[in-house]
């Protein structure tokens, strides 16, 4: 089926440009035609009927999740208009402002903007957790920067992304191991590039990859899939020890290679709010 060929899924929700495309999926800019407003549309490959069941499971958990450093699932569905190649897709807030990859490939952030994501995606990351969610893919293009149009707020990170295939509900006990896993390479955790169950560590240990990131400039894992898991396997991620403040112990915790070890996103939230206290101008502290 061609991009062209998208009919309104739902009967309201019109595809009009697209905006993404990745292994998985493209993404659409969309018009609501009930409520005239746009929204987002990730559109996936084909699957077959058990992928269909999987995805039907994940929508109905991610419908339940609403939060405001989430970019808010409001519709999904799949689309059966060519039958013998049916899609799943999701209907998305559409947010606007610029993904974490694109900000760190034009500037480099500073300590406090570091601080503010970090906190952003902790507090979300505590809620989702909180709900029995595991992110699996949490990454610098899942991280939005969301303006407001406004002078008075800062922008604020958000979620994205929540609907990768092979599932997002994940617990030893409901994840069958040494399948596959999902994910992107660069950022996962030392279990799943093991092929082991992800659990709410998981997201933590890759959020800690995408913060020292944010402070070095470069992937500490690139590479093609094998060769990132490989690496480290062998190697924890080489922390700088002079990062500001307690950066260099909080980072080195994130991503101990033992999960039991790491902080939770709860003890990170408040970690992360005293890290923005401590990296503000004096004049701004209150």
């Amino acid at each position: 089926m061609s991009e062209q060929q998208i009919p309104a899924l739902l009967g309201r929700y019109r595809p009009q440009t697209l905006i993404g495309r990745g292994g998985e999926a493209v993404v659409f800019r969309a018009t609501d035609e009930i409520l005239d407003r746009e929204v987002a549309i990730k559109l996936y490959r084909s699957a077959t009927e058990e992928q269909m069941a999987q995805y039907r499971t994940e929508q109905t958990a991610l419908a339940r999740l609403s939060h405001h450093g989430i970019v808010s699932l409001i519709d999904a569905g799949i689309d059966y208009s060519a039958p013998k190649d049916p899609r799943p897709f999701l209907v998305m807030e559409l947010v606007t402002g610029s993904d974490l990859a694109s900000t760190l490939r034009e500037r480099s952030l500073n300590t406090e903007e570091i601080a503010e994501i970090a906190y952003d995606v902790a507090e979300a990351l505590e809620y989702v957790h909180a709900n029995g969610v595991v992110h699996r893919d949490i990454k610098p293009s899942n991280v939005m920067l969301v303006t407001y149009g406004t002078t008075t707020f800062r922008a604020r990170a958000r979620l994205t992304d929540f609907g990768i295939a092979g599932g997002i509900l994940a617990s030893p006990e409901t994840e069958e191991e040494g399948k596959t896993t999902t994910g992107t390479a660069a950022y996962l955790s030392p279990e799943q590039a093991s092929l082991r169950a992800a659990t709410p560590a998981s997201d933590v240990y890759s959020l800690g990859l995408v913060l020292l990131e944010c402070f070095t400039g470069t992937v500490t894992y690139p590479g093609g899939a094998v060769e990132s898991a490989l690496a480290r396997l062998k190697n924890d991620p080489p922390v700088p020890d002079d990062l500001p403040d307690d950066w260099t112990r909080l980072l080195r915790a994130m991503t101990a290679r033992d999960p039991a070890e790491r902080p939770s996103a709860a003890e990170l939230a408040v970690a992360f709010r005293e890290a923005i206290f401590a990296a503000a101008p004096v004049g701004a502290r209150s």
